[in-house]
Order: C-alpha cells, then structure tokens, then sequence
C-alpha cells in the first residue's frame, strides 16, 4: 500500500491536547503530547470509540468507552496485547503539518 504526505494545518494550530482532522472521508487525531505531535485513527479498533476524546498520560491515550490504552511512542500498541492502533507518520515542513496516509 503506498502512502501520501497530506497537509493538515499550520503546526501552531496544534497545540497541546488532542485535534480532530478530516482527511478526505476519514477522520484523524493529532495530538500534541510530551510536546510532540503524533496522529492516529479517530476510532479505537476495539468498539470504534471515540479516540479524540481520549485521556491522555504522557504518550499513552485511554478510549473513554473501555479504556482499552494504546502507547504512541511504541507505534500504538495496546498495553495488555490487544490490537493496536492505528498510527501515523508525522512530519513539520516549513512550518506546516503533514501526515502520512495509505491510499
């Protein structure tokens, strides 16, 4: 599957927390925690919950429905083994955010 680097925002628009962006019929959360920017899926893989109304600790995001807990700086991994979520590639150029998609 090849991957396209899809503008999203200038990165002073993500500060710190948690924002919502459509990218074409998706929707993906990029987060800036730890002052980093990560992006991931807006639904959790478990029962499609709501991730961008997530708890945050450090890198670490809780889905509010189950708290299934998924460790961004590890690639999305799940903390007790179950399936992972869905993370992006995340690059700054010249002061704009880009996110690596599978099309």
């Amino acid at each position: 599957m090849a991957e396209s680097w899809i503008g999203v925002g200038p990165e002073d628009k993500f500060v710190d927390g948690l924002h919502t962006v459509a990218v074409g019929r998706r929707n993906i959360v990029v987060a800036r925690l730890k002052g980093r920017l990560f992006a991931f899926d807006a639904l959790c893989p478990h029962a499609q919950g709501p991730m961008e109304r997530s708890e945050t600790e450090g890198a670490i995001v809780s889905c509010p429905l189950h708290a299934w807990r998924f460790d961004l700086e590890a690639g999305g991994k799940e903390l007790h083994g179950y399936r992972g979520l869905q993370v992006h590639e995340v690059k700054v150029n010249d002061g704009q955010v880009f996110l690596a998609i599978a099309s």
